[in-house]
Formats: structure tokens, C-alpha cells, sequence
């Protein structure tokens, strides 16, 4: 059993999580999100987030981010060097419902490492044009674009 942490500027990992547990149903204390509000102390989010990693120890953690470069990544990329020798910590940026939705139902079945892989091929797999798929659909080629 691998822990899950969603992390963003604002309120969008906190909208990820009420999103996912709308469409299943889950009560999860091994999933979690930390919010960044406009001017908190970035040092108290460091702490949360290392918080709630030391306290994945035993399980590993992945932590999805909402952008690469940003607050919560470049926080998290801090958290994930302290810790990497000890524990077993992914980190996934780009984070997408589709995304957040696959491993939080997976997290069970897959150690961090195999999250960390069905995240990054589940949120590319997620972004899909329309209009990319009805012609390859109307051409008989299946498949998603």
C-alpha cells in the first residue's frame, strides 16, 4: 500500500481530492493534499509536507504536483532529497483528474515506483482532441489522439 499527496498553488489539489472522492466514494487517510494560498510561509508548508511523508515511511509516498517549476514542486523536490535515502518517495508533476482518479484506485495494488509510471502514462493518456479521435474514428483507426 503506497500514500498519496496532492499538492498545488491554491485550492486545486484540495478540488483534485473532493473531485476524486466524488466519483468514488473513497474515505482514505493514506491520500491526502496540502493547499498553498497566496502569502503562507513556505517554510510551515515544507513542514506539512514532510510531515506527511515521515509518516509514510513504512508505506512510500507519491506526491503529484500541479506544475513543474512551481512552489510546490520545487518544495516537494527539497522534501524528496532528504528523505530519498531513507524512504521510498516519487514525485509526479502535471498532475490531471484522470491522473489523480488512477492511482488513488490503484494505490493498493502498485508499490511507488509502478504509481509513479501508471501516473505519468494515465495523465498523458488523459489529454485527448477531440476532433483528433472522430477522425480517426470516422478513418477506422481507433486509438486516442
Amino acid at each position: 500500500m503506497s500514500k498519496v499527496l496532492l499538492l498545488s498553488h491554491a485550492k486545486l489539489s484540495q478540488e483534485f481530492y473532493e473531485t476524486a472522492k466524488l466519483i468514488m466514494g473513497f474515505e482514505d487517510e493514506a491520500v491526502g493534499y496540502i493547499t498553498l494560498p497566496y502569502g503562507k510561509n513556505l517554510q510551515e508548508y515544507q513542514n506539512e509536507i514532510m510531515t506527511f511523508v515521515e509518516d509514510s515511511k513504512q508505506e512510500g509516498v507519491l506526491i503529484l504536483t500541479d506544475l513543474f517549476g512551481g512552489s510546490p514542486f520545487m518544495i516537494s523536490t527539497q522534501v524528496y532529497h532528504r528523505l530519498k535515502e531513507h524512504m521510498n518517495i516519487e514525485i509526479v508533476t502535471g498532475m490531471n483528474l484522470p491522473m489523480v482518479v488512477e492511482v488513488i484506485s490503484q494505490r493498493d495494488a502498485l508499490d511507488v515506483s509502478q504509481l509513479k509510471d501508471l501516473a505519468i502514462k494515465i495523465g498523458g493518456e488523459g489529454i485527448v482532441s477531440l476532433s483528433n479521435r472522430l477522425s480517426k474514428e470516422k478513418n477506422g483507426e481507433g486509438g486516442v489522439e
